[in-house]
C-alpha cells in the first residue's frame, strides 16, 4: 500500500523500506541483532575503545541495515506465501459483516451493498437481484427491462464467464457458506442460501454439508455479480465456486467438488463492448476507455490540437473550453479512430517487459475489437494522468472530481452523437459526422462484407467434393439415410430435412452468382464501393454463459423481432 502513492521513486522506495521494517519491527530487530551482536562481540573482547569503537559501530550500521531490510521482506514473503492464499489470495476479503473501520468506513463489499440496497430503496436483509433489474417476473426467456451482464474469470478452468449466466455447459455451481460468510454480509449470504437452486444429478454428484447450489440467475443479487467481476488479483480476495469434476469418482461413484477460483473479469476482457452485439444494432452501445495520459489519443494534428484545446489550425480555443475537453477524445470521420488506440508501450527494465507481456496478454482483443468499425464510433477515450485512477487508491477529492467532470464530457458526447436529431459536436463546434443512422449503415456494410467472406467460403467447400474424397462430400452426407453413420443430430422433423436441402441450394445457388461486381466489397477506396476497414471477419467462439436467449435469438420469437412487432407503425418506405 505504501508504494501506491504517487511520488518521487526514491522517496517510494524509502517509504516502502521504512514501513516495511516497522510492519516486522521484531523480525527487524532479530536481522539488526544477527548483523551487530557479533561486531559488538568482537569490539568488547579486543578492547577496542574510544573513537575506535564508535568508528566501528558507525561502519556496521550498514550491513545492519542491510540485515533489516533482509529480514523483513522475509517476514513479508512468508505472509505472501503463507497467509496470502489462506485468505483467497487477497490482501482484503473485502467484507466485516458491516463494521467500519477506524475511519468509520464500510470495508468495500459491504459499502456496495447499503449503495446498492439506497438506490433501490429497499432493506439489506432483501438483496436487489437481476430478477429485479429484469423486472418481469424472473423469467429469464422473456424480455428484460434492465440487462445487467457481468465478466468474471474461472481462472481455476482458464475461462472467462458472463454473469449471471456462468454455468454454461460446465454443469452446476456451489458456494460453501463457511467461505461466504468471509465474503458477503451475512443478510446476503442468507438471501443466497435460502434461494438456493434445487440440485440437479444428486445421483452423480457428492455434496458434502455446508455447500449449496448457487441460485438461479433470477435470484443472484447484483452485489455477488459485482464482487466476482472486482476482484483485483492480489488487492482482493478471489471468489471461490466449486463445481463437479467429472474426470473422476469416489469410493461411492460419484463426482466430487472441485473448488474454482474466479478474479477480476479484466483478465479475460478488460473493455467487452461486445456483449450487446447485434449483425444490425437496433439501440446505441457505447463505451468509455480510460488510457494513460502518455498515450496518444487521436490520429491527426487536427484531431490532437482539438483534444488539447487548439483549433485545427493551431489557434487557442479558449481557456474554458480548453479546460473543459482537455484529455478527451473522440472520432469524428468515418477515416479517424483507427490508431487512436495504438499505443507504444516503452520499457528499458525486464519489469517492464513482463509488465507489457502481460498487458497485450489481457487485453488484445479488446484493443484489436476498438479499431474495427463500428466499435471506434462509440468509445470515448479519456486520458488519465499518472495520479489519477488506477491503483491510486489516496486521491484527493480535487482529483477525483477531475475525473468525474471528465465521465460527464464523454456522456455529453455520446449523447449529442447519438441524439435523434443531432446538432453540433459540443467539443469541436462543428456538424457532427458520425451519427447513430451513420453507425448503422457502418454496421450494415461491415457485416455485409463478412457474411460475403463466410458465404463463398461455405460455397467453396460444398461445390468442391473432389478435395473431399476419399470421404464422403457434405452433399452426401446431407444425402444419406437415416440409419447410415453418423447418427448424431438427426435431423427428424417432417419438413426439417426439406428445409435444410432448399435453403442450402438456395445459398450455394445464390453465392455461383456473385461474379464481377456482385459484391458487397469491392474496388480500392470506399468511394468504389469497399466495404469499411479494417474488414471484420465472422467466427464460431464460446457463449461464455447459459442465457436461453442466446438460443432463442435463433428463432422467430427472437428479441429483435418482438421488439420490431412493438414498434409504432409507420409508412412503408
Amino acid at each position: 500500500m505504501a508504494g501506491l502513492r504517487h511520488e518521487n521513486k526514491i522517496l517510494k522506495v524509502g517509504r516502502i523500506v521504512t514501513l516495511l521494517c516497522f510492519s516486522y519491527l521484531p523480525i527487524a530487530i532479530l536481522g539488526a541483532a544477527i548483523a551487530l551482536f557479533p561486531l559488538l562481540g568482537f569490539a568488547l573482547t579486543s578492547a577496542i575503545g574510544g573513537a575506535a569503537f564508535w568508528l566501528l559501530v558507525v561502519l556496521g550500521l550498514v550491513p545492519a541495515l542491510v540485515f533489516v531490510v533482509l529480514a523483513s521482506s522475509i517476514g513479508a514473503l512468508w505472509e505472501v506465501f503463507w497467509r496470502l492464499p489462506k485468505n483467497g489470495y487477497g490482501m482484503c476479503s473485502g467484507s466485516n459483516d458491516f463494521e467500519q473501520d477506524k475511519a468509520g468506513v464500510l470495508p468495500l463489499t459491504d459499502w456496495l451493498h447499503e449503495l446498492f440496497q439506497n438506490l433501490a430503496n429497499r432493506p439489506l436483509d432483501e438483496p436487489v437481484t437481476f430478477g429485479h433489474l429484469w423486472n418481469n417476473g424472473g423469467d429469464i426467456e422473456k424480455e428484460r427491462d434492465i440487462e445487467l451482464v457481468l465478466m468474471t474469470t474461472n481462472i481455476t478452468r482458464g475461462i472467462s464467464h458472463r454473469f449471471p449466466f456462468l454455468e454454461g455447459s460446465w454443469g452446476q455451481l456451489f458456494f460453501r457458506k463457511t467461505e461466504f460468510d468471509e465474503l458477503f454480509p451475512q443478510s446476503v449470504v442468507n438471501w443466497i442460501m435460502s434461494h438456493s437452486a434445487p440440485l440437479r444429478h444428486e445421483d452423480t454428484i457428492e455434496v458434502p454439508n455446508d455447500f449449496y447450489p448457487l441460485p438461479a440467475a433470477p435470484d443472484l443479487p447484483i452485489l455477488l455479480g459485482a464482487r466476482m467481476s472486482l476482484s483485483f488479483p492480489i488487492l482482493l480476495s478471489a471468489v471461490p465456486l466449486y463445481a463437479a469434476n467429472v474426470t473422476r469418482r469416489n469410493e461411492q461413484g460419484k463426482f466430487e467438488l472441485e473448488r474454482c477460483w474466479f478474479s477480476d473479469g479484466g483478465l479475460t476482457s478488460n473493455f467487452p463492448i461486445h456483449f450487446f452485439d447485434a449483425p444490425l444494432p437496433s439501440r446505441p452501445t457505447f463505451g468509455i476507455n480510460l488510457v494513460p495520459e502518455n498515450v496518444a489519443i487521436g490520429d491527426t494534428a487536427e484531431e490532437k490540437n482539438s483534444v488539447r484545446g487548439l483549433r485545427p489550425g493551431g489557434e487557442p480555443i479558449g481557456e474554458s473550453r480548453q479546460d473543459r475537453w482537455k484529455n478527451i477524445y473522440m472520432p469524428s470521420t468515418n477515416a479517424s479512430g483507427i490508431g487512436s488506440v495504438a499505443r507504444f508501450s516503452e520499457f528499458t527494465t525486464i519489469v517492464g517487459f513482463f509488465s507489457a507481456l502481460f498487458d497485450t496478454a489481457r487485453n488484445w482483443n479488446d484493443t484489436e475489437l476498438m479499431a474495427m468499425p463500428g466499435y471506434r464510433d462509440r468509445v470515448v477515450h479519456v486520458a488519465l494522468a499518472p495520479d489519477e485512477g488506477g491503483l491510486n487508491l489516496r486521491m484527493p477529492a480535487g482529483i477525483i472530481a477531475q475525473i468525474a467532470e471528465r465521465g460527464e464530457r464523454a456522456a455529453e458526447l455520446l449523447a449529442a452523437r447519438f441524439a435523434f436529431e443531432p446538432k453540433l459536436d459540443p467539443q469541436n463546434g462543428k456538424k457532427i459526422k458520425l451519427t447513430w443512422d451513420n453507425h448503422r449503415w457502418v454496421r450494415f456494410r461491415s457485416f455485409l462484407a463478412a457474411f460475403e467472406d463466410v458465404a463463398r467460403r461455405f460455397h467453396v467447400t460444398w461445390e468442391d467434393a473432389e478435395r473431399q474424397w476419399p470421404f464422403r462430400s457434405y452433399e452426401q452426407l446431407l444425402g444419406r439415410s437415416r440409419n447410415q453413420e453418423p447418427t448424431s443430430y438427426p435431423l427428424k422433423r417432417p419438413t426439417q430435412l426439406q428445409f435444410v436441402w432448399e435453403a442450402v441450394n438456395t445459398l450455394v445457388a445464390f453465392v455461383a452468382s456473385w461474379t464481377g461486381d456482385r459484391t458487397f466489397d469491392r474496388g480500392k477506396s470506399s468511394k468504389e464501393g469497399r466495404s469499411p476497414r479494417p474488414k471484420p471477419i465472422l467466427r464460431m467462439m464460446p457463449p461464455g454463459s447459459n442465457d436461453p436467449r442466446v438460443e432463442r435469438a435463433t428463432q422467430t420469437d427472437s428479441p429483435a423481432v418482438g421488439l420490431a412487432q412493438r414498434q409504432p407503425s409507420r409508412p412503408s418506405g
